[in-house]
């Protein structure tokens, strides 16, 4: 982790370079789903979020860094960082996003749920892949508190269901360990909270979600008018992405 003023540097380093196209996400009852930040029709969740809050289980805190925007440059870096050439600007964007969100906010899931988070993962790629995750590099070299290790399935017929048999956590957890779980990118939601699920079956007590980036498509619905809205909204880092506001008090 850093200090305040390697935090201050880093901040000015990212918004200089990513502050006129990065997004921060919206927390508005019935504009964004409650669950994932997704523009809403005057709901309070999205139609895959609300078909998921049946199952027990689910992720206590959800947080989102940015929107990822397909076909713009959002949505290049979040696909680009993780390319099997990928361009350092890229890695550097999601690095620094992550490294604030950690730094600024990493205190805040604890302080919302009640629990201070104890263990951290990520979330692998489904089906499995050899290799490390470009995700899991650079969290590893961030994240302030114990890694409770998920491998993904080596085959998944449906990779975006609800389904914790798709992951399985390396071992198991003390009783009342919160797990900070890190994904790159949300689309339907189905692969993290599978994820999270996992956790469950580790015995975690509770997990908070942190993911990158939000995926969002202009063309669904208003989503065009939403993203107009936000375009003269520069990236700010002091955000908290829990609440969308200030960060919670403990």
């Amino acid at each position: 982790m850093v200090g305040p003023q390697d935090a201050a540097r880093w901040s000015a380093a990212l918004v200089a370079r990513a502050g006129g196209y990065l997004r921060n996400p919206l927390r508005v009852d019935r504009v964004t789903c409650a669950v994932c930040t997704t523009p809403v029709a005057g709901y309070r969740y999205c139609l895959p979020c609300n078909g998921h809050r049946s199952r027990p289980g689910l992720a206590d805190a959800t947080a989102f860094l940015t929107y990822a925007i397909a076909g713009h440059q959002s949505g290049y870096v979040m696909r680009g960082y993780k390319a099997p050439w990928p361009l350092d600007e890229h890695r550097t964007v999601v690095a620094l996003l992550l490294l604030l969100a950690l730094s600024k906010h990493g205190h805040c899931p604890g302080a919302l749920i009640g629990t201070p988070v104890t263990h951290w993962a990520t979330v692998p790629s489904l089906p499995a892949k050899p290799g490390e995750h470009p995700l899991h590099a650079i969290a590893s070299g961030i994240a302030p508190w114990p890694e409770i290790p998920l491998t993904g399935a080596a085959s998944a017929p449906q990779p975006r269901a609800l389904n914790p048999d798709h992951f399985r956590a390396g071992g198991q957890l003390t009783p009342g360990a919160h797990v900070l779980l890190i994904d790159d990118a949300w689309a339907s939601g189905g692969h993290a909270q599978s994820a999270a699920l996992a956790l469950r079956t580790a015995s975690a007590a509770r997990v908070s979600l942190l993911v990158v980036a939000r995926w969002i498509k202009e063309d669904y619905g208003d989503n065009a008018t939403f993203l107009r809205d936000l375009a003269d909204r520069d990236y700010d880092p002091e955000v908290c992405p829990w609440t969308g506001d200030a960060c919670p008090r403990d």
